[in-house]
């Protein structure tokens, strides 16, 4: 099998959480999108790091448009229970959520790319509300990013390939309780609602 082969740029992306594809032929790409929806999954474009963090022992590579594996229609094997889901823990759970509102703060618009945001305000508001600093460091420098729910881009924190393969499911939820998100002061100035002064 080739880096070329539709198969082989789909289990990249199953395996990694990403595909670089850069360098692929528009027809490659096109024949592994066709072969994802076959399966009921989608290619995604996104940006995310290259090579991804689970794939090296010290930094994540540079930030590159690269594409994820998402779901082509609902529901989803993670809403069914048809096969076992990594699960976070409480305080990588609350951890994502502060980094989700303090990325996505125009509810209006999805989630992805969202904004930049600083990993000092996502550590103080989680220490602010009980926290322990250290668990939270390890799950925005290690768990998190292994995950590509985010990634480091140049100073900031940013939500990674995984936030782009969320299923419309899972974003129409949290869009209705996005303003019960803990968030940083900085991600709390949201967009006036359409025909306020």
């Amino acid at each position: 099998m080739e880096a070329s082969d539709p198969a082989y740029i789909l289990a990249t992306a199953r395996a990694q959480g990403l595909v670089d594809t850069h360098g692929l032929s528009t027809q490659t790409v096109e024949a592994a999108q066709r072969r994802a929806v076959a399966c009921g999954r989608l290619l995604v474009e996104c940006a995310g790091p290259v090579p991804p963090p689970a794939l090296t022992p010290g930094r994540p590579g540079a930030v590159r448009h690269v594409r994820t594996l998402g779901w082509s229609v609902p529901p989803v094997p993670e809403e069914t229970a048809a096969y076992p889901v990594k699960r976070l823990s409480p305080t990588q759970s609350v951890t994502f959520a502060v980094c989700l509102a303090a990325g996505w703060r125009d509810v209006r618009l999805p989630p992805y790319p969202g904004e930049p945001f600083d990993r000092a305000l996502i550590i103080d508001t989680l220490m602010d509300i009980g926290a322990d600093s250290k668990t939270v460091k390890d799950a925005l420098d290690t768990e998190l990013p292994l995950l590509l729910l985010i990634y480091s881009d140049g100073a900031h924190l940013r939500l990674g390939p995984a936030v782009a393969a969320l299923p419309d499911t899972f974003t129409e939820a949290v869009r209705r309780m996005h303003d019960h998100l803990p968030r940083p002061p900085q991600a709390a100035n949201r967009p006036a609602e359409e025909g306020a002064p």
